[in-house]
């Protein structure tokens, strides 16, 4: 077995899904071949930190830039799959600065996005996506910094998440959860039309008088299905 084969695994890939040493590394750093979860380094241009491009931001229209970049990829990665969870990172530091890491609800959908997103561009510079290690955003944060206390800087390890709005964040996962729930009516309302279409077919004329069989419309699945779709969204 060769050193690099032998070597400790680097427990900051694992939990954070990035490392300050990257491939230089001294430790391994296991990619895996399967996830939930991807990620797609340095795409959020964080305007607090890119102060060349202009005129500095004050904090209003920083969250304003925030939330319009927010939204955009949310929709963007809702057309894969159910987005289970999404944060993006604003460390002062190359390998987590602008990260954005996205947790689907399943496993196919992450690589879908991985094989389609990598043939994108976004912000006019060419997009890079890959699986990522990290199973709890809740692990990867940096709790410190979410009490404004942390002081270690650029040399913090784990994760400085600029939130959304809470109405922005509310609306966009209220939306995705009617979107589902709409699509699995449409689903639901084809499996028994065809059910239905084929018992016509099939169907024999007795010719002895029998009570009819009860049977459930479309149109009664449908209503009971809506009435179970939440008042709120």
């Amino acid at each position: 077995m060769s050193y690099r084969e032998d070597r400790i695994i680097c427990t900051f890939y694992t939990k954070i899904g990035a490392c300050r040493h990257g491939e230089k590394c001294s430790r391994k750093h296991v990619k895996p071949s399967s996830s939930d979860t991807i990620l797609l380094p340095n795409l959020y241009q964080n305007p607090k930190l890119n102060k060349n491009d202009g005129e500095e931001l004050n904090p209003k229209q920083v969250q304003e830039y925030f939330d319009h970049f927010y939204k955009d990829i949310f929709l963007k990665f809702a057309l894969f799959g159910e987005v289970y969870s999404m944060v993006v990172c604003e460390n002062d530091n190359n390998h987590l600065n602008g990260n954005v890491y996205v947790k689907f609800a399943n496993e196919d959908s992450a690589y879908n996005a991985v094989m389609l997103l990598n043939q994108e561009w976004f912000g006019g510079r060419p997009v890079h996506c890959e699986l990522s290690p990290v199973e709890s955003f809740h692990d990867a944060n940096c709790r410190a910094y979410e009490s404004s206390t942390c002081n270690r800087g650029d040399h913090c390890n784990f994760m400085h998440v600029h939130k959304p709005t809470p109405q922005l964040k509310s609306s966009l996962f209220k939306s995705q959860e009617k979107s589902i729930l709409t699509k699995q009516l449409q689903l639901l309302r084809g499996e028994l039309t065809g059910l239905e279409n084929k018992n016509e077919e099939h169907e024999v004329v007795s010719e002895q008088t029998s009570k009819p069989a009860e049977t459930t419309s479309t149109e009664t699945v449908e209503k009971l299905f809506a009435s179970s779709i939440p008042s709120h969204i």
